[in-house]
């Protein structure tokens, strides 16, 4: 289940660009939680100074990109309705290194008939990679839109690299059981 806080006007939000395995990007937080990250290319990243990252952004950036669970508070500016809820929820369940259409996360979110909803709330999405929207693809398996300058192009080296590390953890994973 997913954390989050209504943030106030009055909070201050901080930004830092962080790298990553697929590029830089901007991640902005307040005291309540992570705000938002934006994709690799947007022209606001190249804007001087950043602030000090808070430790358990840091620690969630790290795990992040390691495939391993982390837990962070979504700051909302204003309320959502209920199936747009449901939908990150479902979305930030999907595995890291997986996918799921956007007909199945209607689906499993109580609105079946609601994949193009899916899309739009995918496409508003302010916290790209840590609710996985990259994670959500076409029924027949093409990439669908995806945001930011760098588009399908990006939506595509995400899914690689989270396959490929999925891939290596699990091989480390039977390894370990193999030596025991």
């Amino acid at each position: 289940m997913l954390s989050w806080h209504r943030r106030s006007p009055r909070e201050e939000v901080l930004s830092s660009v962080l790298n990553s395995p697929c590029g830089r990007w901007l991640v902005e937080w307040s005291s309540g939680g992570l705000c938002s990250i934006k994709s690799p290319g947007d022209p606001v990243q190249d804007r001087p100074g950043q602030d000090i990252l808070p430790i358990w952004l840091e620690k969630a950036w790290e795990l992040f990109w390691e495939g391993e669970t982390f837990h962070v508070t979504f700051c909302l500016e204003r309320p959502i309705h209920d199936f747009t809820r449901r939908v990150y929820e479902v979305t930030a369940s999907i595995p890291f290194g997986e996918t799921m259409t956007y007909g199945q996360v209607a689906e499993i979110s109580g609105n079946p008939r609601a994949a193009r909803g899916v899309g739009s709330i995918m496409r508003s999405n302010p916290w790209a990679l840590f609710i996985p929207c990259h994670r959500v693809i076409g029924a027949d398996g093409d990439l669908r839109g995806y945001g930011g300058v760098w588009g399908i192009p990006l939506k595509k080296r995400l899914i690689a690299y989270e396959k490929k590390i999925s891939m290596d953890n699990r091989e480390l994973l039977i390894r370990d059981s193999e030596k025991r």
